[in-house]
């Protein structure tokens, strides 16, 4: 891109790029983009460095700020990368994206007849071509010259061609880099044709296929070539400082930010005559590609370096540069790698081993409550004999045993929060560069798998799932091994496996369907307005007809609507006739056609003008006589023919279609109407003994239709309860419905929800007489809801709620008050008097989030939150909240400038020989660990030297002290120290000593304190956690 001034408006910038488009030949493509810039940037495509221009099959169609090439009949020829360029006064822009152009599958065979070839007569010996010498993977050097060649049989004699990554040579070189050779074989049996390139460079790296084609069908062979920098210069040391290999930078390059352990993703785009040659640099060495750090050009040729798992170490300037004959050319980023709050106090380490040996992954986590999984690049480790994982405290430990080639690769251990150390695992064998684990191609495309051996010359073997692959597509050169398949489709998808011995390794190859176009739309399409209240619709098959197959779908619209609606799906028919019966209501209608297949539907095509339709309907399924008891309703229903508006009756008095639900007149009968498509219903709700004989009507153009209403007398009546009863239980709680009736042994059902129940255990029916009865023994929550019990015509109703008794918490019952310093565990413990009650903890008033800085623990009726590393910003006023219950916690975290409380200052103690000495050493929390040392070297512990540990004291004890026990002794924890120096005499010294004192006493103590500290708050002791 080119800078311009700041004065000058704003250089046109991409929105949205064009993406890489894959096409059958025949059929439609378009790219598409979104730029933006002040002022609105003029927008120009190329093909080859040549502007493009507008002809009757590339078009260039704009929208605003979307810009789009069209390409229509696509040929082989139209393949290749096109760029889009954008220039204003402030600067240019561009993008680029790759189309390309499939062949047609095979069509049928046809019929013979004059016109078409006969098929070869028996004993002519033709067919169609066959690879007797396929090309031959290559691994060359800059400058060499390289010989690729094929011979192929077959009558009549085949056309030979040769391709680089799907692109005719034409299009990729110009004519004075590369010569073919065509050629015979000495006994006829077959052509040559051989491709000489006369000194390779870096871009000429790809895969080259060979076709053959004759009138009888094609073939293909392909062979990778990869081209390398020769090592002109001895490595230099290690330590050395970098020597610039490109030129400084002329700008400040972008900034890039990445979370650590996520993927970084660089693309550079390139072009320029010869082709350039790529290298990525890091902070100016170049660099090579790795297990993290892969280099490939995608499908639209853009140049990738992608960083998996990034990592501090990964932070940096990287550089892409781009050279050729003409000049050379740089972009640039800076990768900040974005560090976790919470990490892991020891990372793993690269580690080596040998096939069929075992490697140890070693690292710590901050805190043992911490969990953790372990990955193989994106795959999670479940522990099994393979995979053994181990925890012990902080340290989590992974062994792989029995090592594989395909165990080679990049292994994770993540904590919650997605924060992951990275590790390299090499496994060393008979095979040095293993399969990828999985490789995906679009079909038709070219897909290479690549394995480096330790030995050169040795004859390994390829197979697909199970079955060996055949020599054509296999190539060996001194370590390296190739399998090359041109042009996949999906029968090649599979486990390929290639195997040297005893050692093997395997990737999953995934064929991706290529994206067909869709059929192309009907063409010459007409309306006739012939019949009364008909049109007829005519069109003829869309050109070029597609190969699959199809259907028309026939949609109208309202004139004056803007939506339309569909009338038919028609299969191979070129003309219909479309009825008053197929609109809903009298008006002028539009029609349009559209062609559908399984690829997708065409463009629609309108047809010209409009016709009038008025909709007649005919009765499918008419009115009848309804019979019900008083109290329920009575629902009257027909279907007609189409849908149309209609009009309902009850005693030769219309009902009003404009209110939903209405009323004869105020007290009397309440009527709903509905009307789903072709289907009207008349609902008349509850209706009473009165009504009885009532005539119900419905009328619409040409139907018309009616029923009658008849009440029956219910053998039973309901003496209790008359209303809707409405019931509340608690869990557990014994639940009777009754029922009683006016007839005795009279039969009834029960219902829950409106479904018929079912008698159990759980759930008794029970009849006594004129009382039916409904008991849950034992009610559950998943019990409430509406019981019915219903009988001939009536119904008694019953509404059940159950519900859980109050939860209440049982400990702690008062304000519990937490002190902590900064990266201790705070745990806060909630116990609850039952199972499975939903908790909520709050702090500050906001409800607590799991994240891991705060983890929410439940175990049956005990719920915790947990604060694995305490920070002063996670202090706070913290409830955990039951029901209407509520458990207050005061949490205070602060920074301890000093482990050791007591002493201060270095302390001289003398002693008698066999008297008691106590050396003392009082520390700010009781659960430090220190260690005790004499004259540098740490104590043990024996009869003669006791070690005490008391609440926060901490005592070395000599019971009987000796001369030797003369020295300095220290009391450590971390960095910090409490010096004791103790001096032992025979007796003591005389009064003139000034440290002559028979009444020594040598204990430094001070008085017990109590204290209470996160580990060992009060309310956990009472727990008995301590």
């Amino acid at each position: 891109m080119k800078a311009g001034s700041g004065d000058q408006g704003s250089p046109p910038c991409f929105l949205r790029f064009p993406r890489p488009v894959r096409v059958v030949s025949g059929a439609e493509a378009e790219l598409k983009c979104v730029v933006l810039g002040e002022p609105p940037p003029t927008v120009l495509w190329e093909k080859g460095g040549q502007q493009l221009a507008a002809s009757e099959r590339l078009s260039f169609p704009e929208d605003g700020a979307e810009h789009s090439l069209l390409l229509s009949s696509a040929l082989p020829t139209d393949a290749g990368v096109y760029v889009c360029r954008a220039r204003n006064a402030a600067g240019e822009a561009y993008a680029a994206a790759a189309i390309t152009v499939l062949e047609p599958p095979s069509p049928e065979p046809e019929p013979q007849s004059s016109e078409c070839p006969l098929p070869p007569p028996p004993g002519t010996g033709e067919g169609a071509p066959v690879f007797l010498t396929g090309p031959q993977s290559q691994w060359v050097l800059r400058g060499e010259e390289v010989v690729l060649t094929c011979q192929v049989g077959g009558l009549p004699e085949p056309k030979l061609s040769w391709e680089k990554d799907g692109m005719a040579l034409d299009e990729v070189w110009d004519r004075n880099h590369f010569a073919l050779e065509p050629g015979r074989d000495a006994s006829g049996q077959g052509v040559s044709l051989t491709l000489r390139i006369l000194a390779a460079r870096l871009p000429d790296s790809g895969v080259y296929v060979c076709h053959a084609r004759n009138v009888h069908g094609h073939a293909q062979a392909g062979a990778l070539l990869q081209v390398h920098q020769s090592r002109e210069s001895p490595p230099r040391d290690a330590e050395e400082p970098p020597i610039p290999v490109v030129e400084p930078l002329k700008c400040a390059p972008k900034t890039f930010w990445v979370n650590e352990g996520k993927h970084a993703k660089f693309r550079c785009y390139v072009m320029g005559k010869p082709e350039p040659e790529i290298e990525w640099h890091w902070e100016g060495r170049p660099l090579l590609p790795d297990r993290r750090r892969l280099m490939y050009r995608d499908r639209d040729g853009g140049f990738v370096l992608k960083v998996l798992y990034c990592q501090a170490k990964d932070r940096g300037l990287y550089v892409c540069a781009a050279r050729n004959s003409a000049g050379q050319t740089l972009s640039a980023v800076q990768l900040h790698v974005k560090e976790p709050r919470l990490r892991f106090t020891r990372p793993l380490q690269d580690v080596e081993g040998r096939e069929q040996g075992i490697v140890v992954l070693e690292c710590k986590v901050p805190n043992s409550r911490i969990p953790t999984a372990w990955f193989r690049e994106d795959q999670r480790l479940l522990p099994c004999r393979k995979y053994e994982q181990i925890e012990e405290g902080t340290v989590r430990r992974l062994i792989i045993h029995k090592l594989k080639a395909d165990d080679d690769g990049v292994y994770l251990c993540e904590m919650r929060g997605r924060v992951r150390t990275v590790a390299n695992v090499t496994v060393k064998g008979p095979i040095l560069k293993r399969l990828p684990r999985k490789l995906d191609v679009l079909e038709g495309e070219n897909a290479v798998l690549l394995v480096e051996t330790q030995e050169a010359g040795v004859q390994g073997c390829w197979s697909r799932d199970g079955e060996e692959l055949p020599a054509t597509c296999q190539s060996s050169c001194g370590h390296m091994h190739a399998l090359v398949l041109p042009g996949v489709t999906r029968e090649d998808a599979g486990e390929v496996t290639f195997s040297l011995g005893n050692s093997r390794t395997t990737a999953l190859l995934r064929v991706k369907c290529v994206k067909h176009s869709p059929p192309g739309p009907p063409v010459l399409v007409e309306m006739f307005k012939g019949q009364k209240n008909t049109v007829l619709l005519t069109w003829k098959p869309p050109e070029p007809f597609p190969e699959s197959s199809f259907i028309y779908r026939l949609e109208r619209q309202e004139v004056g609507s803007e939506d339309w609606v569909q009338c038919f799906s028609i299969e191979k028919a070129g003309a219909v006739e479309v009825p008053g019966d197929c609109v809903p209501s009298e008006g002028d209608y539009r029609f349009r056609i559209c062609t559908v297949n399984e690829h997708g539907r065409s463009p629609h095509v309108v047809f010209n003008g409009s016709a009038h339709l008025v909709p007649t309907a005919r009765l499918v399924s008419g009115l009848e006589d309804v019979k019900v008891y008083d109290g329920e309703d009575a629902v009257f229903s027909l279907d007609l023919s189409t849908i149309i508006q209609g009009t309902w009756f009850l005693n030769g008095e219309q009902l009003k279609s404009t209110e939903p639900e209405g009323q004869v007149e105020p007290g009397a009968l309440r009527y709903r109407i509905e009307q789903k498509g072709v289907q009207h219903r008349l609902v008349l709700q509850a209706v009473k003994h009165q009504d009885s004989g009532a005539l119900v009507g419905f009328s619409c153009p040409g139907v018309q239709d009616s029923a009658a209403l008849t009440i029956q007398e219910s053998p039973v009546h309901i003496l209790s309860p008359q209303d809707k009863v409405s019931l509340t239980f608690t869990t557990s709680e014994r639940v009777v419905l009754t029922c009683e009736l006016s007839r005795a042994d009279f039969p009834a059902s029960w219902y829950k929800d409106g479904q018929k129940v079912e008698e159990s255990e759980s759930l008794i029916v029970k009849m006594d007489g004129c009382k039916h009865q409904l008991i849950l023994p034992e009610a559950q929550v998943r019990d409430s809801g509406e019981f019915e019990c219903r009988t001939e015509g009536v119904s008694a109703f019953f509404s059940v709620t159950v519900q859980d008794p109050p939860v209440h918490i049982v400990d702690p019952q008062e304000h519990v008050f937490v002190h902590a310093i900064t990266s201790e565990c705070v745990t806060l413990a909630c116990e609850v008097d039952r199972e499975g009650a939903p908790v909520h903890w709050y702090k500050d008033g906001q409800e607590v989030e799991e994240s891991d800085i705060m983890v929410l623990e439940n175990e049956g009726p005990h719920h915790r939150l947990v604060l694995p590393a305490a920070q002063p910003s996670d202090g706070g006023e913290f409830q955990c909240v039951v029901g209407d219950e509520r458990a207050y916690f005061t949490v205070t975290i602060t920074d301890v400038s000093s482990w050791i409380v007591d002493p201060s200052g270095k302390v001289y103690v003398t002693a008698v020989r066999l008297e008691r000495v106590v050396l003392t050493c009082e520390l700010c929390r009781p659960w430090v660990e220190v260690h005790w040392t004499k004259d540098g070297e740490e104590v043990v512990e024996s009869p003669a030297l006791l070690l005490e540990k008391e609440d926060n004291i901490r005592r070395l004890v000599l019971p009987s002290v000796q001369l030797e026990d003369s020295g300095e002794y220290l009391c450590e924890i971390n960095d910090e120290s409490a010096s004791f120096t103790v001096t032992v005499t025979e007796s003591y010294q005389s009064q003139d000593s000034p440290n002559n004192n028979p009444e020594l006493c040598v204990l430094l103590k001070k008085p017990k304190t109590r204290r209470l500290w996160s580990r060992f708050p009060p309310w956990r002791r009472k727990a008995g956690t301590e």
